[in-house]
């Protein structure tokens, strides 16, 4: 078939669906020589850059109107202005992902939500994906007063022995019937990837286990569980990101697992769910190298060679996933503005190389933050629709796009008044109802907490009956946190309050101190970061240069060290509380007489608002000092092994 009849058909195949639905076309005027009708090639790249703008969710993190450049732009985009507004009717957008810095309130997110919908459909336009990680532990974007962050994945896959899938269910629930309210109709949730790397510097307690089996079986319940409210779940990141241990944030990982192995562990998960009863609207794309599944090689922007990533591989999207696996669903790309992606591939051959290989959304493929780029994203969009011209994959999609918003019913946010949205979500945030939202989310939270926390060894030296304690804590978060856990423990057990000291170790203290403190105490607790947590995740309560001089996580582990060592020789009982992955307590264990995970380092603050000094409180560390004091016996196991 030659070039005009394939465009021919493309246009017959599309011009109902599309050009009906451009709300900006103005009747043909009477005065041709005014409004030449346009030439076969434009009508045609018109139609294929309508298509494209389905295919892809932007993110608008930041916006700054007075043209600020793009790197030094930091003003958050909370109420979106019109010139955004116009980018997602005129080019056809797909979807927005937001973030934390997009979100103040309840009633700020609604609005900004119900204005981009019905700005959509007024325009003729479908509805939008309007998407979120919250995964829940340390990836979730909304503020913990608006929806409990939980203890994470790592925390329920550690309740599975006991409690089977009913933690994935329930937080699944809780997220999706929190969510929807909001406006926010997909959840790039859960993470399915088998951690087996102990060093994996960004899976880690995102994982649910190391064990394919357990991770598909609760990854599955979370899928069934999020979407029975409405809201579209998407695993990721296929074909499995687990044993890596380079984080794609900042660089191109690659699995050097056989075929078998992937089939048998990385991909087993993602198999069982896409093969359920319930499979995912979406599976989002990994950007690492897995040569056993594609060796292809593709030159970089630098000229070199590199091994193809998956989310830029037709063999395992198409091949792979789409054939061997038979999934129906939306494939999306992990974030297109990642290391992984950008320091190798420009946007426009990330884009054509992302579609060509079988994506049907390309999340956040360029970065808009000023006017500058929404006129560069226009000119990108023209671009890669001339290069897509006589793409047989494009019509597809585009149909499965709109399948998955149908079905999913996404348009039905704006058919009902704000005023309506406005008040369910007051009334699931009542903390007056024992039976509203949030308090069921609270008691999710409690309940998973107690549930997951696991001695690793020491069970026999439990409980710890001393009444003088000093903790080496990750930052002063976590110091207050566990010292308002304690008190809280110890007013169940006793009338005689503890005798408490804890050091941050955001910058190292002085051994001095340490020993001094150390000399009047009977126990000492090392809570324990690893991988160390981000800055944004400290809570600012430390002191701003000690912050600047931040220690290392080799730092601050070469100083728990010595004093658990001191410790040691003074006949201290030593406590050693991982409290994201668990295996330092195996390098540790002849140092410490009890090991305790969490899984889990999530603190709450209260606003900073709030008159009182901030109340800090975690109900990761109100279980761990539970089961200290023996008010609790710990049910969880971990879902790692520790050699």
């Amino acid at each position: 078939m030659g070039r005009s009849a394939i465009l021919s058909g493309v246009l017959i195949l599309l011009s109902a669906a599309l050009f009906n639905a451009n709300a900006s076309a103005q009747p043909v005027s009477a005065n041709a020589s005014n409004n030449p009708k346009p030439s076969a090639d434009d009508e045609t790249i018109r139609a294929v850059k309508n298509m494209l703008g389905q295919k892809i969710i932007l993110d608008f993190r930041y916006f700054c109107e007075d043209n600020t450049p793009s790197s030094r732009c930091r003003t958050s985009m909370t109420v979106i202005p019109p010139s955004l507004l116009n980018v997602l009717s005129t080019h056809n957008i797909g979807g927005v992902i937001l973030f934390s810095e997009n979100i103040q309130n309840t009633e700020q997110l609604i609005t900004l939500n119900y204005t981009m919908q019905q700005h959509m459909v007024k325009a003729g336009r479908q509805p939008l994906f309007i998407a979120i990680d919250q995964e829940g532990g340390r990836v979730a974007r909304l503020p913990s007063d608006m929806l409990s962050p939980f203890a994470g994945n790592m925390a329920i896959g550690a309740t599975f022995h006991q409690r089977g899938s009913a933690f994935a269910q329930s937080v699944a629930s809780h997220i999706g019937q929190t969510l929807l309210p909001l406006g926010i109709n997909t959840n790039f949730a859960p993470s399915v990837d088998v951690n087996s790397e102990p060093k994996n510097p960004v899976i880690n307690v995102r994982s649910f286990s190391e064990n394919p089996e357990q991770v598909a079986a609760l990854g599955q319940a979370f899928v069934s569980a999020m979407q029975s409210t409405g809201v579209m779940s998407a695993i990721k990141h296929f074909p499995g990101h687990g044993d890596t241990h380079v984080d794609s944030h900042s660089g191109l990982p690659q699995v050097t697992h056989s075929k078998a192995q992937a089939m048998a562990g990385d991909i087993l998960p993602f198999a069982n769910i896409i093969n359920s009863a319930t499979p995912p609207a979406m599976v989002m794309s990994a950007h690492i190298q897995y040569p056993s599944l594609d060796d292809t090689t593709i030159i970089d922007k630098h000229g070199k060679s590199q091994i193809v990533p998956a989310t830029l591989s037709k063999k395992i999207l198409t091949d792979v996933l789409r054939k061997q696996l038979r999934y129906q669903g939306l494939i999306v790309t992990d974030a297109l503005d990642m290391a992984g992606i950008t320091q190798f591939f420009s946007h426009e051959e990330a884009l054509v190389s992302a579609f060509n290989a079988g994506a049907d959304i390309a999340l956040m493929p360029f970065t808009i933050r000023n006017q500058d780029d929404i006129e560069k994203f226009a000119l990108l969009l023209d671009n890669v629709a001339k290069r897509m011209l006589e793409s047989a994959f494009l019509n597809a999609s585009r149909n499965r796009i709109i399948k998955e918003k149908q079905r999913f019913a996404l348009q039905n946010f704006i058919s009902k008044p704000i005023s309506w949205w406005l008040n369910e979500a007051k009334e699931n945030a009542s903390t007056n109802n024992a039976n509203s939202l949030k308090n069921r989310g609270i008691q999710i939270e409690k309940g998973l907490s107690r549930s997951s926390v696991s001695v690793l060894y020491g069970e026999d030296e439990l409980p710890i009956t001393s009444n003088r304690w000093l903790a080496l804590m990750p930052d002063a978060a976590r110091c207050l946190a566990f010292d308002a856990a304690l008190a809280r423990a110890r007013s169940k057990a006793s009338d005689k309050p503890l005798e408490f000291a804890c050091l941050p170790l955001t910058a190292l203290p002085s051994t001095q101190l340490a020993m001094n403190l150390l000399k009047q105490a009977d126990a000492l607790v090392v809570g324990n970061i690893s991988p160390l947590h981000a800055n944004y995740e400290l809570g600012g309560l430390d002191l701003p240069e000690h912050v600047k001089q931040r220690a290392t996580e080799t730092e601050m582990m070469a100083f728990s060290k010595k004093i658990m060592v001191a410790a040691k020789a003074q006949n201290k009982t030593v406590v050693f509380a991982p409290l994201r992955m668990p295996y330092k307590a195996q390098d540790v264990k002849e140092l410490a007489d009890i090991a305790i995970a969490t899984f889990s380092y999530t603190v709450s603050m209260t606003p900073e608002s709030a008159k009182e000094d901030k109340h800090v409180t975690s109900y990761s560390l109100n279980a761990l000092a539970d089961v200290l004091l023996g008010n609790i016996l710990a049910e969880g196991r971990s879902p790692v092994s520790l050699k």
